[in-house]
């Protein structure tokens, strides 16, 4: 009788992201004529970040296509010295007099804001996905208040919400008072 190998599965090798990469460089016929660059040191680790844009893109069946970018991300963790490489395409419909490379790189990082700032919130201080609240306008209704309660507290200046939630829910005096009441 035959005994099946489990089926396993990998993450993407360096050498297949660079793969895609020359791909992507190669049905783009070269043209990536702009490109920029940051690097950060936050969080225990430095980052890279490299964009290059093509506003020439050929061949690419993307409606209104503008421009098509590559951005290339390296992290290397401070503790223990571990290197990640990896890559992300994309395509906007933004042209060049729109949008540079700058503000593009800007935009794909922007995106992790909204993770931070709101489901993150939602995931680790309100328990979001654990509510129990499961019948007709329930749980619609509680993500629209904690939405509020969060938005609110963001404009009065609040940073950090798990600790102004307790302060706020430790005594009503203190909330009116933040409120002008």
């Amino acid at each position: 009788m035959k005994t099946k190998k489990p089926i396993t599965s990998s993450p993407p090798s360096k050498a297949t992201s660079e793969n895609y990469a020359t791909v992507w460089h190669a049905s783009l016929g070269g043209i990536f004529p702009l490109s920029a660059d940051t690097t950060d040191v936050a969080h225990g680790r430095f980052e890279y970040r490299k964009i290059t844009v093509a506003t020439q893109a050929t061949g690419i069946d993307f409606p209104y296509l503008g421009q098509a970018f590559l951005i290339q991300r390296v992290t290397i963790d401070m503790k223990d010295g571990a290197l990640r490489d990896d890559y992300a395409f994309g395509l906007t419909s933004m042209t060049k007099d729109r949008a540079t490379p700058e503000n593009l790189l800007g935009i794909a990082r922007g995106h992790w804001e909204i993770e931070n700032r709101n489901h993150h919130v939602r995931d680790t201080t309100y328990h979001e996905d654990l509510s129990q609240i499961r019948t007709e306008n329930g749980p619609h209704m509680m993500a629209t208040l904690r939405g509020l309660a969060m938005s609110i507290m963001r404009l009065i200046g609040v940073e950090n919400i798990a600790k102004a939630g307790r302060e706020f829910a430790a005594s009503a005096r203190k909330t009116l008072r933040q409120f002008g009441y």
